[in-house]
């Protein structure tokens, strides 16, 4: 009985023990689950704090490249300057946002694609802003070309222009005194001036030297030839400048006004003639006696195209 009792006894230790060795076994089996768990996990988040750094890595790499890249240009053009200005603001805060986002301790795999696309915008935006300042640059090579040249021709042309006003400024003095010579030898010149008081019978004329005895002043002359002289219808003025240095006028028997050099003139008479560039004449201009005029020396004045042509005298007693 006793043996009995104890046979049953060992096979309660054992199975006590067996039970204790299996808790123990499923304890050791779960405490390697776990520590093979956490190994796994210690080697994903270290291979993710690798990649994350190779990334900043990367980025700084680029931030580096892409601000050596914008500084090659700043001051090479200053108008270009205020474009890299821009594109540096805009590439700096756009690598600060990625940082921001990769500085974070635990980042999943979507944000890490999602720094990685941002950083593949990153690198067009560097692109497209280093084409548009190389186009701008070549552009603005080609207009300073384009400017130094045209600057060149329009000082060639400056030149010329300058060459050819001192040109005609020397043709216009030139032309000018051409101009006086012609008009100095085409004016006209009268000859054989005769000046005479002469009295009236019917009609006949008889010339007189008393001033009470006549009753018209005559002068006669001739034209003298000239080449040069227009030829057309010519208005001959007469100025009887008498003893007190006044002219004898009478408007109501024609006396008026020429204008010589750019003054009124008071004229005692006037005459037309038909020219045509050879010696015409004898040419008369007749003036009647007016009350008022005096014995005396009396000068007869003749002119034409704002010359006086010649001159005559008479003395009235």
């Amino acid at each position: 009985m006793e043996h009995e009792q104890q046979i049953a006894k060992d096979k309660r230790t054992k199975t006590y023990l067996m039970t204790i060795i299996g808790v123990l076994f499923v304890i050791n089996f779960a405490l390697l689950y776990n520590l093979i768990s956490k190994d796994k996990i210690l080697v994903t988040t270290e291979t993710k704090l690798e990649d994350t750094s190779a990334e900043k890595a990367q980025l700084d790499k680029m931030l580096n490249e892409t601000e050596m890249l914008l500084l090659e240009y700043k001051g090479k053009n200053t108008q270009l300057d205020s474009i890299i200005d821009i594109k540096n603001d805009e590439i700096s805060s756009k690598v600060t946002q990625i940082r921001k986002m990769l500085s974070q301790g635990n980042i999943s795999k979507a944000q890490l694609a999602l720094a990685k696309s941002e950083i593949a915008k990153l690198t067009a935006k560097i692109a497209s802003a280093a084409q548009m300042i190389d186009s701008l640059s070549r552009e603005n090579t080609v207009l300073k070309t384009a400017n130094n040249t045209l600057e060149e021709e329009n000082t060639t042309v400056k030149e010329v222009v300058q060459t050819q006003k001192t040109e005609n400024t020397a043709l216009s003095v030139q032309n000018k005194k051409l101009g006086d010579k012609v008009k100095i030898a085409s004016r006209l010149k009268a000859l054989n001036i005769k000046v005479e008081g002469i009295m009236m019978k019917g009609t006949k004329e008889k010339a007189k030297a008393k001033l009470s005895k006549i009753t018209k002043v005559k002068v006669r002359f001739t034209l003298d030839k000239n080449e040069i002289a227009d030829e057309g219808l010519k208005l001959i003025y007469l100025r009887l400048i008498g003893p007190n240095g006044s002219t004898v006028a009478n408007q109501s028997a024609g006396s008026g006004t020429f204008d010589m050099a750019g003054e009124s003139v008071m004229y005692t008479s006037k005459a037309s003639v038909n020219f045509s560039n050879v010696a015409s004449g004898p040419i008369t201009i007749y003036f009647d006696k007016i009350p008022g005029m005096s014995s005396g020396s009396y000068r007869a004045l003749l002119y034409c195209d704002d010359w006086m042509i010649g001159e005559g005298s008479l003395k009235l007693k």
